[in-house]
């Protein structure tokens, strides 16, 4: 009977308290940000920890948490909640991987239970007031990021412009990837562009943030990442720029050739003993001294615990930056940097983290390296290459647990075998690539991919299109047609205008093939097959 007057009297002090009372993660009713029509809720937790002496309910402060939720509470369709909880990676976990995973993935399970879909979190160096800032959110646990879920954004002057111009990237790029339908889609597209148009001429007047770190650099990066995986590339050079200086430091301090005054080093080799490409020209941007290429520097790492949590995430952006770069054909970097990257981080990953998902991220971006290389320079046996680790990475991972990440190695795997069969001047093998854009299309859905699937699909319409043209098939021109108009709404609906209009164009092209080919069908059933003796005959003369 005391237990239940006891129960009666917490519900009524709930009552008369109201807002004033703390919920169990020690967050305060009233730090919600109310704000209509809201399309991203994140969290901002604590970045210091609290006094090992305060009271359990006692509102501490916490600037850093100030400045974070200054900066980004402009930004619109947002609304933020304060989390009264200091995260931290296990400092005795055996894996420093793993410990960031699980402190990442923990850190979105308190999330959930605020309503809460991204936070804010990290850790505030008290002896120099640097500030090294986590972002996880549901996006971003998809196994299409997995590499980039260690990611450390790291900022010197908290209260410097840069920073919060940063952190606005980082809340606007989820703002994109949370988005759906090809309207509200656009508008956040439209907003993160305009963030990163803003620091963009200053990167071409040479400016690297250094003031506000380190984290300004890889945020814009992250956000132009972002943008690439909607159509728009156009910020990946000035992304690359931006991000070189601070990813060479991270690199160097890991690599153990030795370089000699000159800037020469040996002739470099892979880490599986293969020799490698010598076509590093763009691979850093050279300031009046001759630097030694970034690919050099990867393949003298040969300690890979030198390799952190922090090193491969970074390293992981800026790779997939370069691949997008040279899927624009922007020749902003090397092929050879690319394989160099992703050859890299398959062995670190395959040596210590022995994740078969990153293992399977890592060796599709490698296939991906090696067929967009393979390509450029019309070497059909490195597309082959390409096409085998593509083969490697679709037995590590389950189609039905990692569904996107499935699609896009199968994405791969078709468009390699194109590509070789493109160079060799064969037949296209539709036999063989058909099944396996439709096996991608079944396992990802337009729905929440609608960028990957149109991709896929606008790549099958290419074979339909290609392969009926040239056989006079009518039946796989209908396919390609109804292909690309099904990979125009897909791309429509991710706000990706430039492939949308591709798409357009494709269509146009087998509505004028069909157009030609039902005239000339129409031809030879009046003349009784006069019109295609005629063909015959003037294709013998000729």
């Amino acid at each position: 009977m005391a237990g239940f007057w006891s129960m009666v009297g917490l519900v009524l002090k709930s009552l008369i308290t109201g807002a004033d009372t703390v919920d169990d993660m020690g967050g305060a009713a009233d730090d919600v940000l109310a704000v209509d029509d809201v399309l991203c809720r994140y969290g901002i937790a604590r970045f210091t920890p609290p006094e090992p002496n305060a009271h359990i309910g006692a509102s501490v402060d916490d600037e850093v948490a100030d400045v974070v939720k200054a900066a980004v509470s402009s930004v619109p369709e947002s609304a933020g909640v304060r989390i009264e909880q200091f995260f931290s990676p296990n400092p005795d976990a055996a894996d420093p991987f793993q410990a960031m995973r699980e402190a990442q993935l923990g850190v979105l399970n308190v999330a959930h239970r605020k309503d809460v879909d991204t936070v804010f979190w990290g850790r505030q160096d008290t002896r120099n007031g640097y500030l090294d800032l986590h972002m996880v959110s549901d996006a971003l646990a998809s196994s299409l990021y997995d590499l980039m879920l260690p990611q450390t954004y790291s900022f010197r002057q908290l209260t410097h412009p840069d920073v919060s111009e940063a952190l606005r990237i980082l809340l606007t790029a989820q703002l994109v990837l949370k988005s759906t339908g090809g309207e509200q889609r656009a508008l956040q597209i439209a907003r993160l562009a305009a963030v990163l148009e803003d620091l963009q001429d200053r990167i071409h007047g040479g400016d690297i943030f250094s003031q506000g770190g380190a984290g300004v650099g890889l945020a814009y990066g992250f956000g132009a990442f972002v943008l690439s995986e909607t159509g728009d590339r156009s910020y990946c050079a000035s992304a690359l720029r931006v991000m070189e200086p601070y990813i060479r430091k991270m690199v160097s301090e890991a690599s153990e050739k030795p370089v000699s005054a000159t800037g020469k080093t040996a002739a470099p080799t892979g880490l599986k003993g293969e020799s490698l490409d010598a076509d590093n020209a763009g691979d850093a941007d050279n300031a009046g001294t001759q630097e030694v290429p970034l690919s050099t520097l990867l393949d003298g790492i040969s300690d890979f615990s030198k390799i952190n949590p922090r090193t491969v995430a970074a390293l992981a952006l800026y790779g997939a930056l370069v691949n997008w770069s040279l899927i624009a054909n922007l020749k902003a970097r090397s092929g050879a940097l690319s394989i160099a990257i992703w050859r890299m981080l398959e062995r670190r990953i395959e040596l210590s983290m022995g994740s078969p998902v990153d293992r399977a991220l890592s060796i599709c971006k490698l296939g991906e390296a090696m067929v967009l290389t393979g390509k450029d320079k019309e070497d059909a046996k490195l597309v082959d290459k390409g096409a085998a680790h593509y083969r490697r990475a679709l037995g590590m991972i389950n189609a039905r647990v990692h569904g996107p990440l499935y699609a896009t190695i199968a994405y791969g795997l078709a468009e390699a075998i194109v590509s070789s069969a493109t160079i060799r001047d064969v037949t296209i093998p539709d036999t063989q690539v058909v099944p396996v854009f439709q096996a991608a299309l079944k396992v990802c859905t337009r729905r929440d991919h609608p960028y990957i699937w149109g991709r896929i699909m606008f790549a099958l319409a290419t074979v339909y299109l290609t392969n009926g043209n040239l056989h006079k098939d009518i039946e796989m021109l209908t396919h390609a047609r109804m292909s690309y108009s099904q990979a125009y709404e897909a791309f429509n609906e991710a706000g990706a205008k430039g492939a949308a209009r591709a798409a357009s164009g494709g269509y146009t092209r087998s509505e004028n093939f069909l157009s030609q080919l039902g005239h000339r069908k129409t031809v030879m059933d009046a003349t009784g097959g006069v019109g295609e003796s005629l063909d015959k005959g003037a294709a013998n003369a000729s």
